[in-house]
């Protein structure tokens, strides 16, 4: 089996960045901490931005 590619929305990242909620935060923190591949569309990133 190949590795996992997590598919990451403007919620995830928002909610790392700032941190406003700690329990989302460590959810998002895992995500981005973890061994999978993420994939964030340009579409998303144009949303956080």
């Amino acid at each position: 089996m190949g590795n996992k590619v997590i598919a990451v929305d403007t919620n995830i990242i928002v909610r790392f960045l700032t941190q406003d909620d700690e329990q989302h935060y460590q959810k998002a923190y895992r995500i981005f901490t973890g061994t999978e591949t993420i994939f964030i569309p340009t579409t998303v990133i144009l949303e956080t931005e």
